[in-house]
C-alpha cells in the first residue's frame, strides 16, 4: 500500500513558499524602477546633427567609391542627447554599409532633450561633372503609414 508522503515539517515548507513569494515580489518591484528608452518621434537630420552639412559629405567619400552610381541608400539612426546609436544604412554592399555607419557615428549630434529621436535621411550617390564626387543628402520626413 502506497501512502502519500507528507512533509515531516509542514511549517518549514510553508515558510519556504512564503519566502519565495516575497523574493519574487521584491524582484518585480526593483524592475519597475529601471528606466526605459522611449523614442518620441522623428527628427530631421539637420536638426539632430548640426555638423551634417559640413562633415557628412567629406565622411562619405569612401562610401562613394564603393557605392553603385546612381544609387540611393536610406539611413536610419537614433539620437539621444549627444549619443548616436542604432545606425542602419540599407545597403547591399558591406563596405558601403560600414562606411556610412562610420560617417554617421562621426557626426556631432544633439537631440535637444533626454528623449530618444529617430532620424532618417537618404544619401544619393550620383556621377558629377568631370568625375567629381557628389553625394546628395535628403532629410525630408516622409510620412510612414506604419507609424515608425
Amino acid at each position: 500500500m502506497n501512502q502519500t508522503a507528507l512533509p515531516s515539517h509542514p511549517w518549514k515548507a510553508l515558510a519556504a513558499t512564503v519566502l519565495l513569494l516575497a523574493a519574487t515580489q521584491a524582484a518585480f518591484a526593483d524592475d519597475a524602477d529601471v528606466s526605459r528608452v522611449e523614442v518620441v518621434g522623428q527628427m530631421p537630420l539637420r536638426d539632430a546633427c548640426a555638423s551634417a552639412d559640413t562633415d557628412l559629405p567629406d565622411a562619405l567619400l569612401g562610401a562613394w567609391d564603393d557605392a553603385a552610381r546612381p544609387s540611393s541608400v536610406v539611413v536610419t539612426f537614433k539620437v539621444q542627447g549627444h549619443a548616436v546609436y542604432d545606425v542602419v544604412p540599407q545597403s547591399d554592399s558591406p563596405r558601403t554599409f560600414h562606411q556610412i555607419r562610420r560617417a554617421v557615428h562621426g557626426l556631432r549630434c544633439d537631440g535637444g532633450d533626454a528623449g530618444a529621436h529617430n532620424v532618417r535621411f537618404v544619401v544619393r550617390f550620383v556621377d558629377g561633372a568631370h568625375e567629381s564626387r557628389v553625394a546628395a543628402i535628403d532629410d525630408s520626413i516622409i510620412a510612414d503609414p506604419s507609424g515608425r
